[in-house]
């Protein structure tokens, strides 16, 4: 193989490694979100509250719900962006695995010409 399909193939095989472990750290901050959302659900399950509200067991629950509440769609926020990065990570990916592939379908071309010529070479000795 020459060397500048080599390179080529190291950076498409550094670039694919690189893009697994970036959506792999999206996966566990999403884990993350969803169990922080899911917490803040079970402390308020209300979508709104009047800042008066009182609950019992809770002092001044109705700022502490709407603090809550404001948390909770920050987080969906941030969760819907990390859904749209890991779409386009996940294109990036199918794209470096598609140029690899072709690398190593252009390698076994190769390796099947030198092989066929090897061939033909003992062939005419023979």
């Amino acid at each position: 193989m020459n060397t500048s399909m080599d390179k080529s193939v190291r950076a498409t095989r550094f670039a694919i490694s690189d893009l697994q472990k970036r959506i792999e750290v999206l996966e566990a901050t999403r884990e993350d979100l969803e169990r922080q959302i899911q917490k803040l659900n079970d402390s308020v399950p209300e979508d709104q509250v009047e800042p008066t509200a009182q609950k019992d067991g809770y002092m001044a629950y109705g700022s502490y719900a709407n603090s809550v509440i404001e948390r909770r769609k920050t987080l969906m926020v941030t969760l819907n962006d990390i859904d749209r990065q890991n779409a386009e990570l996940g294109n990036e990916l199918t794209m470096a695995l598609e140029a690899l592939d072709s690398f190593e379908r252009v390698r076994a071309r190769q390796l099947a010409t030198k092989a066929e010529k090897a061939a033909r070479r003992q062939a005419k000795r023979a």
